[in-house]
């Protein structure tokens, strides 16, 4: 079959997150969010003119299966390292276009951040003081997977922190306010139950709330009584 680089390209982030390759002939990705079942299925159509099939599993997840060697074949020609995403000790190395054309770096990052990904909003204390910590982060357990996701940040512009754990966040004004107009999420997806505040928010509603915020931060009040 004819392996189409640039669509490929595009489906990368999503097998690289919520996704993976079983056994070098099926593309998988799981996730709760019907959203990114559509986005991703809509990247894969680009990439392979096949969207797979939906399994439902009984914790509610859907998973869409992409079977077939030729497709595995595809991915791989791209990033032959993404068989080894889970070995924390492999260097596994992102395809050079990502570092070259900014528009493919931001397409990367929304799709990543949608599905591994999202906002933080923390309430602290000082003294009387209260405030507010806030971050766009993307979950990376991968270290060197994390630095280069840091290093596509870099060349946009922006100043991405490494938490040493498993996140790559953005906390300064600047760039929150910019990520929200420049790269944002994919749209209708959902925040997670990992997030007891916010679940079932929109990501980038929650976004545009926390950039709005900054001029009113009694804005996030509702979310966080009692403190």
């Amino acid at each position: 079959m004819e392996c189409d680089r640039y669509g490929v390209l595009r489906v990368l982030p999503f097998i690289l997150s919520d996704g993976g390759i079983y056994k070098a002939r099926e593309i998988y990705f799981t996730t709760t969010d019907m959203a990114l079942v559509d986005h991703f299925r809509r990247a894969a159509m680009e990439a392979f003119n096949y969207g797979g099939y939906i399994v439902r599993r009984s914790n509610g997840a859907y998973v869409v299966k992409i079977k077939g060697y030729d497709y595995v074949g595809c991915v791989r020609a791209v990033m032959p390292d993404i068989l080894y995403k889970a070995d924390m000790n492999r260097v596994i190395t992102l395809p050079s276009e990502l570092f070259r054309d900014r528009d493919l770096a931001k397409w990367f990052l929304k799709v990543y951040a949608s599905c591994d990904g999202g906002v933080s909003i923390m309430r602290g204390r000082r003294g009387n003081t209260t405030f507010y910590v806030r971050r766009v982060f993307i979950t990376a357990k991968n270290p060197h997977l994390r630095e280069q996701i840091r290093e596509l940040l870099k060349i946009l512009q922006y100043t991405p922190r490494d938490d040493k754990d498993k996140h790559v966040y953005l906390s300064r004004r600047e760039d929150i306010a910019r990520y929200a107009k420049e790269i944002r999420f994919l749209e209708h997806v959902k925040v997670t139950g990992n997030s007891k505040r916010f679940h079932g928010l929109d990501k980038n509603q929650l976004l545009d709330l926390m950039v709005k915020s900054y001029g009113n931060p009694h804005l996030l009040d509702s979310f966080f009584f009692p403190l």
